[in-house]
């Protein structure tokens, strides 16, 4: 990566163009995918979708964070105590383990790779396929159950927008567990995570965003589901400037089965929002989806969940349920779940709420001796465990707990 600073008001662009012919080496794809981002450019209100995340707006306001250091010491991970196998991306570097491995995953740097269809019309994905030199990649062998998880750092330290790609595949009946961490005080970090997961695999994400306030994060995972196919996705993010993470799911064929939930907790102006597309073709697929957002003072927290049942997609079960608790009168929630149905022999419904915490039960706990900190903590934990306790790892269950606990602690 080049370490000259790019985010300012005034050599945003200029800067990302100058990054890019700036690379001795550059595939057709790549060129292609930096062609259609200037094209497109960053999204802003005026783009559907993104109303409510104005990506270009943020990007020019947010100031950069210290310069990036070449010490690459960082802290333990609080995911270090389930012994992952842990992979650190920083500033953009990917540095795996030197003698640590797990029978039946294999993994390595690799060239990153063009964009896929469903990502050809998205501007942000497109930049990260221009600007991605190297990606990881791994792979789980058929019918290989992982115990030990691998976990994926991810951490930016310095103003210099960081672009990376994973590419993962779960062959057919393997089971593997993949935590994801966004972590440190720098200024724009960009994503990409392409995952198949074949016939009869299980994958478990975990992903948990715990970055600076000044942070401007873009992730994107799409996910392509086999036959019988299961995936499991927790995602807990406390945001940043504009912290969005995008999930596209793809069923191609038959009896597809997937959770897709998250958790925001929001305070300061920390701005939160989790997008996903998820799109059925083939018959009695299932999807479940839950998202609880808590925001107080200026946090906002933004939720877009659209359903796509094609013709080809009868028997889908699918359900989408977003709910918003705000603690100030300034902080914002904003939800559009979406259903999009094509064929008639399916059960498929959304709903959304938002509100404040009740005074009732405030009253009740208050009676029964708690404070009024403790009292409210209580109710939002409540509110969100409903998100955390659906967590099938119990490590991975303890240290989310830890993050909504640690949150708590300031309301």
């Amino acid at each position: 990566m080049s370490s000259t600073p790019l985010i300012t008001p005034s050599t945003l662009d200029a800067g990302l163009k100058a990054a890019f012919a700036a690379r001795s080496k550059t595939s057709e794809a790549q060129a292609a995918a930096f062609e259609r981002f200037e094209k497109l450019g960053f999204p802003n209100r005026r783009v559907e979708g993104w109303k409510w995340s104005d990506f270009n707006a943020v990007t020019r306001r947010v100031q950069p964070a210290n310069d990036i250091t070449n010490d690459n010491t960082v802290a333990p991970s609080v995911f270090a105590g389930l012994n992952p196998l842990e992979i650190q991306i920083i500033n953009g570097r990917i540095i795996l383990p030197e003698s640590d491995t797990i029978d039946g995953i294999e993994f390595g740097i690799l060239d990153s790779v063009g964009t896929s269809p469903h990502m050809e019309d998205h501007a942000i994905a497109a930049l990260n396929v221009a600007l991605t030199r190297k990606a990881f990649g791994f792979s789980v062998a058929e019918g290989v159950s992982v115990e030990r998880p691998l976990l994926i750092r991810h951490i930016n330290t310095g103003s210099t927008p960081i672009f990376t790609q994973t590419m993962a595949r779960a062959e057919a009946n393997s089971r593997v567990k993949i935590i994801e961490s966004f972590e440190g005080a720098g200024a724009y970090y960009s994503t990409l995570f392409h995952l198949g997961v074949r016939d009869g695999a299980h994958v478990e994400r975990y992903l948990l965003q715990d970055a600076g306030a000044e942070m401007v994060t873009h992730g994107f995972c799409g996910v392509m589901m086999g036959r019988d196919a299961q995936f499991r996705q927790t995602s807990l993010s406390t945001g940043g400037a504009l912290c969005r993470h995008e999930t596209h799911m793809l069923y191609p064929g038959p009896d597809g089965d997937s959770n897709i939930n998250s958790a925001s907790l929001l305070s300061g102006e920390r701005h939160t929002d989790f997008t996903t597309i998820v799109a059925h073709q083939g018959e009695g697929c299932k999807t479940r989806q839950l998202h609880k957002g808590v925001a107080r003072d200026r946090g906002r927290n933004i939720f877009q969940g659209k359903f796509l049942v094609e013709r080809t997609a009868q028997k889908t079960d699918a359900k989408m349920t977003a709910n918003a608790l705000l603690l100030s009168d300034t902080a914002e929630a904003n939800h559009k779940p979406e259903l999009e149905i094509y064929a008639d022999d399916v059960e498929c419904a959304h709903g959304s709420t938002s509100g404040a915490l009740d005074d009732d039960a405030l009253f009740y706990l208050r009676q029964r001796g708690l404070d009024e900190h403790g009292a409210r903590a209580l109710l939002i934990d409540a509110f969100v465990g409903e998100v955390i306790d659906g967590i099938g790892d119990d490590g991975v269950r303890e240290v989310f707990r830890a993050g909504v606990a640690q949150w708590l602690e300031a309301v």
